[in-house]
C-alpha cells in the first residue's frame, strides 16, 4: 500500500509515494535544521510502522540519530512525549495523526500519511447509494487516511444526484470533513441541513457518531469496499451501555482512571469525580495508568472504573473488562444527576473528552 505523506498547511512535495512518485523529504529534513534536531524519535501507529522504518533509514543516511517508538499509538493524542524526554530526543517524528495535543516541550513534525493508492470510488458509492436512498441530502464525513478522495466521492455522490454537504470544525483543529474517534464537530456542524450522514472510513468512526445523532449512518470503508449501515449496532451498544450504567449503580469502591497520556491527561476532571462519588457515598479513588489495559486492573480491589480517557475505552473495549467501566457522561446517569435519555438524545457523549487539565 502506497502512502501520500504530507505536512498540514505547510508543502505538498514531502512524500513517500509509489515508484512513480518523486521521494521528497526536503521539507522533513528542513524542519529537523530549523528545530536544530539531531537526534529524532519516531512514532507511529499499527499499519504505519514500515513507513516509520522506511523514514528512518533515511534519516539515519543523512546522520540523524534515530530512535523507533515500540509502543502503541492510538492518535494524535497519543504523543510519545515522556518515551521522547527519557531518550534525550530534540524531536519527534509523529505518523498518522493530525495534531491533537499543544505543547512546546519538545518539537513535534507531523506526517499525516494520507493513503494514495487507487480506490474504486464508483464502485464503492454505488454500494453506498442503496442505503442513502431515499435521502437526498447527504452529510459527508470521512477520516484522515482517506481526504485525498473528498472531492472524487463528494463528485460521484452528486453524479448519481444527491446533495452534498460537509462541515468545517470550530476551531480548525481538523480538515473540512475530517473526523476521529471523539471529535464529530465537523459533521454535526451540518446536522440540520442533511437526512442522512456518509462516514468513509471505518467501522469505529461511524459508529461513534451514530451515538451523538438520531441520523442515519451509512459507513463505507474504501480498504474492504464494505459499506453498512450501523443502525442495528448503535441500538446493540446503547443496550450494552445501559446495561453498565445499571451494573455501576451496585458498586462500592470505584477506581477513576487517570491517564498520563499528553491528549488524555485530565486531571481536574478526575478529582472532581472522585469528590462527586464520595458525596454519594462511594469509596472513589484516582488510579493512575499510562495505558488503559484490562490487563492492568484485573486484582479484585475495585467494583468498577470511570474512565476519563480515551472515551472510546467505555464504548469499544468494555467487554475486556470484568467490571463496568463507565465514561463521565455515563456517571451522571448512574448517580441519577440526568437521564439516559437525555444523554442519548444530546451531543454530550464525548464533549467531556474535548478538555484537558
Amino acid at each position: 500500500m502506497n502512502f501520500l505523506i504530507d505536512q498540514r498547511g505547510r508543502v505538498e512535495s514531502t512524500r513517500v509515494a509509489s515508484a512513480k512518485s518523486m521521494v521528497s523529504l526536503e521539507y522533513l529534513f528542513a524542519e529537523l535544521e530549523r528545530v536544530g534536531a539531531r537526534r529524532v524519535l519516531v512514532q507511529a501507529p499499527q499499519g504505519l510502522k514500515g513507513i516509520a522504518l522506511q523514514l528512518s533509514e533515511e534519516l539515519i543516511h543523512r546522520g540523524f540519530d534515530v530512535m523507533l517508538s515500540g509502543g502503541p499509538c492510538w492518535g494524535g493524542c497519543d504523543l510519545a512525549l515522556n518515551e521522547a524526554r527519557e531518550v534525550s530526543a530534540d524531536a519527534i517524528l509523529h505518523l498518522g495523526h493530525t495534531e491533537f495535543v499543544k505543547q512546546s516541550a519538545i518539537p513535534t513534525i507531523y506526517l499525516e500519511c494520507k493513503y494514495q493508492h487507487k480506490i474504486d470510488v464508483e464502485q464503492l458509492m454505488e454500494k453506498s447509494t442503496h442505503l442513502l436512498r431515499p435521502a437526498k441530502r447527504i452529510g459527508l464525513g470521512m477520516t484522515l487516511q482517506w481526504l485525498n478522495l473528498l472531492e472524487h466521492i463528494k463528485q460521484a455522490l452528486e453524479n448519481h444526484g444527491f446533495s452534498v454537504l460537509y462541515g468545517q470544525h470550530k476551531n480548525g483543529r481538523l480538515y473540512p470533513s475530517q473526523v476521529i474517534g471523539c471529535d464529530y464537530t465537523t459533521v454535526k456542524s451540518i446536522e440540520g441541513q442533511v437526512e442522512k450522514f456518509l462516514i468513509i472510513g471505518s467501522f469505529f468512526h461511524g459508529l461513534g457518531l451514530s451515538m451523538i445523532t438520531d441520523k442515519c449512518v451509512v459507513v463505507a470503508d474504501p480498504e474492504t469496499m464494505h459499506v453498512e449501515d450501523v443502525a442495528q449496532i448503535k441500538r446493540r451498544t446503547l443496550m450494552q451501555r445501559y446495561a453498565q450504567i445499571c451494573a455501576f449503580r451496585d458498586s462500592r469502591r470505584v477506581g477513576v482512571i487517570l491517564c498520563t497520556k499528553p491528549g488524555q491527561k485530565r486531571e481536574s476532571l478526575a478529582m472532581s469525580i472522585v469528590s462527586m462519588l464520595r458525596k454519594a457515598g462511594k469509596d472513589a479513588y484516582v488510579l493512575v495508568l499510562n495505558e488503559v489495559d484490562e490487563r492492568f486492573l484485573q486484582d479484585e480491589v475495585f467494583d468498577a472504573y470511570v474512565n476519563t480517557a480515551c472515551p472510546r475505552i467505555s464504548i469499544d473495549d468494555h467487554a475486556k473488562f470484568k467490571k463496568p467501566i463507565l465514561s463521565p457522561s455515563e456517571l451522571m446517569v448512574a448517580l441519577n444527576l440526568r437521564s439516559w435519555e437525555e444523554l442519548i438524545s444530546t451531543d454530550d457523549y464525548f464533549r467531556w473528552c474535548m478538555r484537558n487539565g
